[in-house]
């Protein structure tokens, strides 16, 4: 089957904290996510026997990188004098490609890293690193924008991994 696949990064939709939206971003990698531990890691025997180990570590970093001029910049820092004070500033994450099925969702995220203050005469691009567990991800394509069904099911086989302590 041959077609086009269409990707706009105006299309890359993030939400912080469940209500603020994030803006501003930088040109290249703006967003870049990625899992802590492999779910698997494999050891070959002398005899040729392979053996899987399974790592239970659902932790996955998050890099957003904005302008420096972005006002999310206030936002984040806002969600990291939160914790900072109070411990407790773990916040939902949620990052879609409306133009295709990639998504990621945690209701647990942290900032874990803080970026640098640099001024320069361009306008500078700030990393922020995020931490998230308890998460779920569809990693897909752009060979069309997934709908609300089909984000639907892809959240919820994304979530199967987390109740395999119940199943």
């Amino acid at each position: 089957m041959s077609g086009i696949a269409n990707y706009c990064p105006d299309e890359v939709s993030v939400l912080l904290a469940g209500f603020i939206p994030a803006s501003g971003f930088i040109e290249g990698t703006f967003v870049d996510i990625s899992k802590d531990t492999p779910p698997f890691s494999s050891v070959v025997s002398a005899e040729g026997t392979v053996s899987r180990l399974y790592n239970d570590n659902s932790v996955y970093t998050i890099a957003l990188t904005l302008m420096s001029t972005s006002d999310t910049n206030d936002a984040l820092t806002k969600l990291w004098q939160l914790d900072e004070i109070t411990q407790r500033g773990k916040f939902p994450l949620l990052i879609k490609d409306k133009s295709g099925s990639d998504l990621f969702f945690s209701t647990t995220t942290w900032i874990e890293g803080l970026p640098g203050i640099v001024k320069t005469e361009t306008i500078e691009g700030r990393t922020w690193v995020l931490k998230s567990s308890q998460a779920v991800i569809n990693i897909g394509g752009n060979a069309e924008p997934s709908g609300i069904i089909n984000d639907l099911v892809n959240t919820a086989v994304s979530a199967l991994p987390s109740l395999r302590g119940i199943l």
